[in-house]
């Protein structure tokens, strides 16, 4: 699920993106906007290729600058203008939301790199104007950062993990920043106006004189109307959970501003984690519940209309999802796990997995392939987990998200029953697990339900290659993100499976280090 960004004529909707789990439901007609559409040349695709999907998912993003970006001056001017709400820098941006920074690198031939864009973000050029806008990739919430320290190793070790989901990118406090902002006394147009011209003339950025006033003209009266719009949505998201979208409340905006009708939010937020892109090629549906039906291609781009891509813009590129899709399911080869294993261990867990586990989470080569999955929707009643997320999508939700002016037939929307257990290759790095991040490693989760930790603190610290998951703390005197079971959509109670295995859990963690 992508961050929200802000265009620079029309601001985006809530959070969208490729390959996470989806706002189920096709959104194939957009109000008519008056605006011209900026095709710049790196998003021409003559051809469905897996290059082509790698050069979106990793680099490009979709596209239609003019809907799902901000020019690089005014982008640079809030930052200037607000220090306190998007940080004075690119590195102070990523450290408040949980974005993988980079450090800028003059010298480089990338401007992304010269500019020292958080990963995720990308600089396009409009070819209407020559201004360089900043984009969203799926990177941004699709690619984590690992540290460990393994056999034999006398340093700390790091991977950079395309695809796998962010842990800390804080989704709706970005969100939430660009509305903060239109109550401030500088925001005003004199102020951005002078900031971006001064940020272009030391970036050295093309920023035309003709067209800076409708820019800045354009931004400051989206974002306020954009404030006004989302207001209960932001107030519903405070909480800010790292690494978690509230994807269906997003949506329930969205789905009410294309629909005319403004749809009621569910009383419990529906968090749930960032996901990891693998098992796109196993998998029919792309929700953590399976409730949305449909060609996987079109419901790997849908979010990104809800984000702001037109209709026009999707049709002017057809190969844009077949592509991305085509990238999804050969994946870029993980890091294998990197502590110690117990071969002979393993292969008893391997033996355990097959009797108890195969049924749900599939069959899998030694390398960690999957040789048979067959996704399945399992009752709430029999994984015993916290219902909210499955709850989120009201009936006045299932109805919109049906409605045959928005999805032509290509897409149907289900409420669902239960969630579908995931694919389970790398299954060692995708830690915290559950489908709100609720056990914060596979020892946790093999502890019965009753006497799991309640609450816990997931502290800034190495990979834990022992208990295999994130680090973390019961103690409440150390720092770091709550986990408090005790809040609605956050319980660590159910899927008691691994538990009820007793001596052979063990032996099946062992295992699944191997995958």
């Amino acid at each position: 699920m992508r961050l929200p960004v802000v265009a620079s004529l029309v601001v985006t909707g809530a959070c969208g993106g490729s390959a996470a789990p989806p706002p189920n439901t096709t959104l194939l007609a957009s109000p008519r906007v008056d605006i011209p559409m900026s095709d710049p040349h790196e998003y021409a695709i003559d051809r469905i290729s897996r290059d082509a999907g790698k050069a979106i998912f990793e680099r490009t993003g979709i596209g239609d600058p003019y809907r799902t970006g901000v020019p690089y001056p005014i982008f640079l001017a809030l930052l200037a203008a607000f220090p306190d709400v998007f940080g004075a820098d690119t590195a102070e941006l990523a450290g408040k939301f949980g974005l993988i920074p980079r450090a800028a690198d003059p010298a480089s031939k990338d401007p992304d790199l010269r500019a020292g864009l958080p990963v995720g973000m990308h600089l396009t050029i409009d070819p209407i104007t020559n201004v360089p806008f900043v984009v969203n990739n799926c990177t941004m919430c699709h690619a984590e950062k690992l540290r460990w320290r393994g056999v034999g190793d006398e340093h700390d070790r790091e991977a950079l993990v395309i695809g796998l989901g962010n842990k800390r990118v804080r989704v709706h406090a970005y969100d939430r920043a660009y509305s903060e902002i239109v109550k401030r006394p500088q925001f005003t147009a004199d102020k951005l106006g002078r900031l971006a011209a001064e940020a272009a003339a030391t970036h050295q950025i093309t920023w035309p004189d003709e067209y800076r006033a409708a820019f800045i003209g354009a931004a400051m009266s989206e974002l306020t109307k954009r404030a006004a719009q989302r207001a209960e949505l932001h107030t519903k998201t405070s909480l800010d959970p790292p690494g978690r979208v509230a994807t269906i409340e997003s949506f329930t905006l969205v789905l009410g501003q294309l629909t005319g009708k403004q749809l009621a939010y569910a009383p419990i937020v529906g968090w749930a984690k960032v996901p990891d892109v693998i098992g796109y090629g196993q998998r029919t549906t792309l929700s953590w519940d399976g409730s949305g039906e449909g060609p996987i291609d079109l419901l790997a781009v849908e979010a990104d209309v809800a984000a702001g891509v037109r209709i026009e813009w999707l049709e002017a590129h057809p190969f844009q999802g077949a592509s991305l899709g085509a990238y999804l399911r050969q994946p870029a080869k993980r890091p294998a796990f990197p502590g110690s294993v117990d071969r002979a261990k393993a292969e008893r867990g391997r033996v355990a997995f097959e009797e108890h586990c195969r049924g749900c989470h599939g069959h899998y080569a030694p390398d960690g392939r999957v040789l048979d999955y067959d996704e399945a929707i399992i009752p709430i009643e029999d994984l015993g987990v916290d219902p909210a997320r499955m709850m989120a999508a009201t009936e006045e939700f299932e109805r919109a998200a049906n409605d045959p002016k928005l999805t032509r037939g290509y897409t149907k929307f289900r409420r669902s029953k239960g969630y579908v257990p995931p694919v389970l290759t790398n299954v060692w790095a995708r830690a915290p697990y559950g489908h709100a991040g609720q056990w914060p490693t596979l020892a946790v989760l093999a502890t019965a339900p009753a006497r799991r930790p309640a609450k816990f603190v997931v502290t800034d610290g190495l990979y834990d290659l022992a208990g295999v998951g994130v680090p973390w703390s019961a103690s409440s005197q150390v720092s770091g993100f709550v986990h408090d079971g005790a809040k609605p959509g956050f319980s660590t109670l159910g899927h008691p499976f691994l538990a009820d295995l007793g001596a052979d859990a063990g032996a099946v963690i062992e295992y699944l280090k191997t995958l």
